[in-house]
Order: structure tokens, then C-alpha cells, then sequence
């Protein structure tokens, strides 16, 4: 009966330890949904920066020939006089 005992117990403790991983299984999985979405949110963030990055580098370039063409016809000015 000793045996038994011992193997009821066992059995209780090992029961007790899968409830308690399961537990934490699902706490590890809602953790890792919740970091999936804010993963693609700043994936998203990240291409809008992206995008808004090479706009604003597109308006600078023009701005440069702008005012490099300002200062050619400025030159240009100077020379004839």
C-alpha cells in the first residue's frame, strides 16, 4: 500500500506541475500575440517613416537644383555686368 501511496502522490504532484505548465503556455502565447501585433504596428510605423523619409528627401533635392539654378542665373547676372 506504501507503493500505492507514493504513486498517488507522485501522480497528484505531476498533475499539479502540467496544470501549472499549461498555465504558463497560455500566458507565454497571449504574451507572444500581444507582441506579434505591436510588432506589425511598428512595422507599419516603420514604413510610413520610411515613406515620409524619402518624400522629404525628394523635396530637398529640389530645393538644392532650385537654388542652384538661383545661383547659376545669380552668376550669370554678375558676369554680364
Amino acid at each position: 500500500m506504501e507503493i500505492l501511496d507514493k504513486l498517488e502522490q507522485r501522480i497528484t504532484e505531476l498533475l499539479a506541475a502540467f496544470d501549472g505548465l499549461k498555465a504558463e503556455n497560455a500566458r507565454i502565447r497571449a504574451e507572444a500575440t500581444t507582441t506579434g501585433a505591436g510588432m506589425r504596428e511598428l512595422e507599419e510605423e516603420n514604413r510610413r517613416l520610411r515613406a515620409s523619409l524619402a518624400q522629404e528627401e525628394g523635396r530637398r533635392s529640389e530645393a538644392v537644383k532650385r537654388l542652384d539654378a538661383l545661383l547659376r542665373k545669380i552668376e550669370e547676372h554678375e558676369s554680364i555686368e
